[in-house]
């Protein structure tokens, strides 16, 4: 299959692929990194913030190949501390960024080493570039700095589209990490450590590129549309907040059952009304699972 991590156009059709004929042009047969990482987002004295608190890097030749790889912590901000929130997520203390190397200090010694391996592109998979620009945006470097930073960044491309709408016939645009890692078989949970979470999404598209996804992307996309549109029409799920609604009706049994017959279960607006009304006769209630759960049942 063709190298995801070179730009292409979208191809509606699922012809056998030779190698990638689409990178583009300067970048072709050049080394390539896969980065992530972990962030302090939050509201801070009637302003936003958007802390780089942790980098991982995997640097790959053109077949994917791991030739090194990078990760550090990063100081936080003077004032800004993490939430519990975040630590719970990440693992990450205040304490332990208290001691963490400088922005300066990190970047200098990624773009260093991304310098050294001649990378031609760093992928990322959503949001990285926009939190990374913003971040950079926030802080006064010195202009060396500021010039190789801005170089840096400006090498990023988000590829979680392209991959989507390529695995999921055309029908998601944006697969979640999780999703991804589901579909290729490695699990539905992100570890939320900017090292891991960089291997898995180069282990994501070795195995796309490879054609071993382990379960099919299109009913993944199909599943997750059929979720999106139940879980916006449900209206009653919560036993405690909605317990008061519950009745004991054998004409709600019998109008249920007619709409089981139906076949009505087979449309997301109205199972999501079935389901509500099973539960406000008090016969329980349905969950509709993640895909992750879904496919791991």
């Amino acid at each position: 299959m063709e190298n995801y991590c070179e730009y292409k156009q979208y191809k509606t059709n699922y012809e056998e692929k030779g190698p990638s004929q689409t990178a583009p042009l300067g970048y072709k047969g050049k080394n390539q990194a896969f980065l992530d990482a972990e962030y302090l987002s939050a509201r801070f004295k009637k302003s936003s913030i958007e802390d780089v608190i942790s980098v991982g890097v995997v640097i790959t030749n053109p077949e994917h190949e791991e030739l090194d790889r990078f990760y550090s912590t990063v100081q936080l901000t003077r004032g800004h501390k993490l939430p519990p929130l975040i630590t719970e997520l990440t693992g990450l203390t205040n304490e332990e960024l208290e001691f963490a190397p400088s922005y300066e200090e990190v970047m200098t010694a990624l773009i260093n080493l991304i310098k050294k391996w001649q990378v031609g592109k760093i992928f990322v998979w959503g949001g990285d570039k926009n939190n990374f620009q913003r971040d950079f945006e926030s802080r006064n470097l010195e202009k060396p700095l500021k010039r190789s930073v801005a170089k840096f960044i400006s090498t990023f491309e988000n590829i979680q589209k392209d991959v989507s709408l390529d695995i999921t016939g055309g029908l998601d645009a944006n697969l979640s990490l999780a999703d991804m890692k589901t579909i290729c078989g490695l699990g539905g949970v992100v570890a939320h450590n900017a090292l891991n979470d960089a291997e898995d999404m180069l282990e994501c598209i070795r195995i796309i590129e490879t054609g071993q996804m382990k379960y099919d992307g299109v009913k993944a996309a199909e599943y997750k549309k059929f979720r999106g549109d139940y879980v916006k029409n449900r209206s009653f799920d919560d036993p405690e907040m909605d317990e008061d609604y519950i009745i004991d009706s054998k004409h709600g049994e019998a109008f249920l059952e007619e709409l089981k017959a139906k076949g009505f279960a087979d449309d997301p607006k109205t199972k999501a009304f079935m389901d509500d009304l099973q539960f406000l006769i008090g016969k329980g209630n349905t969950y509709m699972g993640t895909f992750s759960e879904m496919i791991n049942e």
